[in-house]
């Protein structure tokens, strides 16, 4: 489409039904769990890979499984605070 104007009416002349559809989604979490121990961890506290050096681990992936609940803002702040702790250190 080339404007808002032509999206909105393609969009209006759909023929959907409302319930009609089913709609899943998912929030992949888990499979690379932070730790101390390497041999019950992937990664450290710090997201740093426990068996590679220079390899980061900043996602969802840290969680050990599902929060049960859309874990956006979760993410954003452990990204936040290991990317940051990350910058410092590559700094000194």
């Amino acid at each position: 489409y080339m404007s808002w104007k032509e999206a909105k009416a393609a969009v209006a002349d759909l023929d959907v039904v409302a319930h009609k559809a089913t709609v899943g989604s998912a929030h992949v979490m888990g499979g690379c769990p932070m730790g101390d121990d390497p041999k019950r961890s992937v990664a450290g506290s710090d997201g740093k890979f426990h068996h590679l050096d220079r390899l980061y681990i900043m996602d969802g992936s840290l969680f050990p499984t599902s929060i049960g609940a859309n874990p956006q803002l979760s993410i954003y702040g452990l990204v936040y605070k290991l990317a940051g702790n990350l910058a410092k250190q590559l700094q000194a």
